[in-house]
């Protein structure tokens, strides 16, 4: 019974790294920007349909939201950590998407370009692969601390990432930015006590109790202050874009 009770508490903690509910404050030090984002593509992933490529996919964990999607590919950089690691179903030189022109319906990248040096040639990948029409649910950060070092490349602006997209024959659907307000400091202040006290490199439990301790005090403060502090569009944390190729 005990084992059970701890594999269900684990379980809870590693759903909620990504789908976060109320229960990822008490469990995840980035539950205010990974909720917003959750929220979002919740909302914009079912405009994906077809065959859909998911570009840096990870572990897939928007993969459930693509509910109009007919066939799912994951792809990754080729790397022997990335082939043990992450579920991905293809694997790519960092040049050449190993597809044919116009295969894929629709393309969903997470939090993945920032980590692209070529970001240019990719974009201009992903018009090739996608069908006249096709779709891109594209998210990067613009306010965050470096991480995955030393592939870590860029942030992007508003315009800095419409005009990328715009000159590679995309045409912008409708673009966001993520927790424009009171909750964008309080989530870098966040990130910033995961650094400075080296939440990643201690147990899993004791990374439980400093995120139920430290953070959910702060994500939860500024969640309940985003409610009556007025917003800032200069000022936000993440990226959203949903494109669609000239025909």
């Amino acid at each position: 019974m005990l084992n059970d009770t701890k594999k269900a508490l684990w379980a809870l903690v590693e759903k909620n790294q990504f789908h976060s509910s109320f229960v990822g404050a008490f469990v995840n030090p980035f539950w205010l920007c990974r909720r917003e984002l959750f929220r979002t593509l919740q909302e914009l992933a079912p405009g994906l349909s077809g065959t859909v490529l998911d570009f840096g996919c990870g572990s897939g964990p928007y993969r459930r939201l693509l509910c109009n999607a007919s066939a799912y590919i994951g792809l990754e950089y080729d790397t022997p950590a990335n082939r043990a690691g992450k579920s991905a179903d293809i694997f790519y030189d960092g040049l050449t998407i190993p597809l044919g022109d116009s295969s894929v319906d629709s393309i969903l990248s997470t939090q993945t370009l920032e980590h692209v040096p070529n970001p240019e040639r990719i974009t201009e990948e992903w018009h090739r692969v996608l069908c006249p029409g096709g779709r891109v649910l594209l998210t990067v950060p613009f306010m965050w601390p470096e991480h995955e070092m030393p592939y870590d490349y860029q942030r992007y602006t508003t315009n800095g990432l419409r005009h990328l997209l715009e000159r590679k024959g995309f045409s912008i659907l409708d673009q966001r930015r993520l927790l424009a307000d009171c909750r964008t400091p309080a989530q870098l202040l966040l990130a910033w006590l995961y650094d400075a006290l080296r939440f990643g490199v201690r147990s899993p439990k004791t990374r439980l109790l400093l995120t139920f301790l430290l953070c959910a005090p702060i994500a939860l403060l500024a969640e309940g202050m985003a409610v009556v502090c007025p917003k800032n569009m200069n000022t936000y944390m993440d990226n959203v874009i949903l494109a669609e190729k000239f025909a």
